[in-house]
């Protein structure tokens, strides 16, 4: 029996017995195929067990997808991961991934990126198809990246002609197999990587500060071979995610496949930022130096990296032998913060997540503190095997940025920023009662939208106002409590909580009827089941509705 399949199947036995709560009202094999999915899911987009479990959408008519990631990126780029999960309780079986799983993901994308083909799907994928054909229908371009998960083996000749027959031209679009290996990989993330890198032709070495640094050329497939071993292990301390395709990697891809450019690629791109604890090499060697590395990680570059991997694997008929990369190689022993300090300043340029990097600030460890005097679990660090009764950070940064920074038109898409550009306006006079009521809150509106209404009008705003509920529903608090934000303390805590534990269903519905009145005069009075999902989606994104309501 296959080692690693048993160490995933224990691990999705624990998520099963500490979130019980994620899996009401499922069989036994239901539920472990969901645990599956939350595991990989969570592993694959370095998030927490709780955070993942937001994106889940599996079920009946789920439209070919269990899970769907949509993140705003730069450029009117819009970077969406769809995940299907298949789960096998055979240990000692390997399976491929079934071609008609595959032929039913390509037929997907084909729906759901194309806003005027119809696709028949529950609630919950509906809410995620309407939010990404909104953003389309706006004018941002989608880029997909599609995660066959399982338990087995990548799919056959089959499922790889259903891909190439629809999206072989086609570069928005990624098809990606993710297994219990990977899984296993990211878990195993921290483990020591020791190797050797091979710089060619001639390199500066200089001892600085009492630091030393390596800065010279290093060839493609010598990156294509670390990242073939080591895999995001590498990239452990890189703060950004590697969400498949988009317009900058695929100019690198492009640099690389071109006859004309390739030769030059290592003049193109702004190279690669490694860290270790040591490095050694031949100093009587004039050129050509073989460096031995202890603990290496890649800080910047990680999706250059990925890229030229990426690139490599799939067109091996290609000589890559006189393509180079710019490496610089920092030797910082065990000095956390110049590696903080380093891994910001080479990334600060174009952030996606800051989570580590602030996860030893003042205001973070106090809030650990407490969170922990009042009972609660405040995750400052990324786990994705937790319970999904903590609060991790990312979590508590999306409720407070909704619910007392009033700004729910931003908290749903631009959780790649609370911890850079929104990180002060998020956690700066933050206490842990005021953070713990906010994520009471959000997850309070976050589980009431599932709630089926016989009302029309609700039905049709409550999967997209969860958001702008939230913000809502904390203010209603705050003023029927009579109290400040600045007042709420670990000396009132009790009695706010416990307000809002008897009180929150009468608060939610009071607001929800004065967010509908809002819409239907934001909407010119029409009734709000005409509304297209798409437009109402739309709405919750613009700033234009907070100022009606606050008007």
């Amino acid at each position: 029996m296959d080692i690693v399949k048993q160490i995933i199947d224990q691990r999705v036995n624990r998520i099963l017995e500490e979130n019980p709560e994620l899996f009401l009202g499922a069989d036994l094999d239901r539920k472990r195929s969901k645990a599956f999915l939350l595991l990989g899911v969570a592993a694959y987009l370095d998030v927490d067990i709780a955070e993942a479990a937001q994106y889940i959408t599996d079920g009946g008519n789920d439209g070919g997808f269990d899970a769907a990631y949509i993140e705003e990126a730069q450029d009117s780029q819009l970077n969406v991961v769809l995940f299907q999960s298949k789960y096998s309780r055979k240990l000692d079986n390997d399976s491929n991934f079934p071609s008609n799983a595959v032929e039913k993901a390509v037929n997907t994308v084909k729906c759901v990126f194309d806003p005027s083909a119809h696709i028949q799907l529950n609630e919950k994928s509906r809410e995620k198809v309407n939010e990404i054909r909104s953003f389309i229908l706006d004018g941002s371009i989608p880029y997909v990246t599609f995660v066959m998960l399982n338990n087995g083996l990548t799919w056959n000749k089959d499922g790889q002609n259903h891909i190439d027959n629809a999206f072989a031209d086609q570069q928005q679009v990624n098809f990606v197999h993710f297994s219990h290996k990977d899984i296993l990989n990211y878990i195993n993330r921290s483990a020591s990587i020791e190797t050797q890198m091979n710089f060619s032709g001639k390199a500066i070495q200089e001892d600085y500060n009492y630091k030393r640094v390596i800065v010279g050329r290093v060839s493609v497939n010598e990156i294509y071979q670390m990242m073939e071993e080591f895999g995001d292990r590498l990239l452990e301390k890189n703060i950004r995610r590697y969400l498949g395709k988009n317009t900058v990697n695929e100019q690198i891809s492009q640099t690389l496949l071109s006859d004309t450019k390739r030769q030059n690629f290592f003049f193109f791109n702004n190279g690669i930022t490694m860290i270790c604890e040591r490095f050694a090499y031949n100093g009587l060697q004039e050129k050509n130096w073989n460096v031995k590395i202890k603990r290496l990680q890649i800080i910047n570059g990680g999706q250059t990296c990925r890229t030229i991997y990426q690139t490599l694997k799939e067109h091996q008929e290609i000589d890559f032998s006189q393509v180079y990369i710019l490496v610089r190689l920092y030797e910082v022993n065990d000095d956390e913060d110049i590696v903080q300090d380093i891994t910001y300043a080479t990334n600060n340029q174009n952030p996606v997540d800051f989570r580590d990097l602030k996860s030893n600030d003042t205001i973070q460890i106090l809030l650990e503190t407490g969170a922990r005097e009042l009972g609660y679990i405040y995750k400052r660090k990324r786990d994705n095997l937790g319970n999904a009764n903590v609060i991790p950070s990312t979590v508590a940064a999306e409720a407070v940025f909704a619910v007392w920074r009033g700004k729910p038109h931003l908290a749903k898409y631009r959780r790649n920023e609370f911890f850079n550009k929104y990180y002060k306006e998020i956690f700066d006079g933050l206490n842990a009662p005021q953070m713990i009521i906010a994520v009471l809150i959000f997850r309070y509106c976050d589980n009431f939208r599932k709630y089926r209404s016989v009302d029309a009008d609700v039905r049709a705003q409550r999967p997209y106002s969860q958001y702008f509920m939230a913000y809502m529903t904390g203010r209603r608090l705050l003023n029927e409590m009579d109290i400040s934000l600045d007042s709420l303390n670990h000396v009132n805590f009790e009695s706010v909580r416990n307000y809002f534990e008897l009180n929150k269903e009468r608060l939610y519905r009071e607001e929800e009827q004065k967010l509908i009145e809002i819409l239907r005069v934001y909407f010119n009075e029409k009734q709000l089941h005409e509304i297209d999902g798409r437009t109402m989606a739309a709405a919750f994104r613009r700033f234009d509705l907070l100022l009606r309501y606050l008007s």
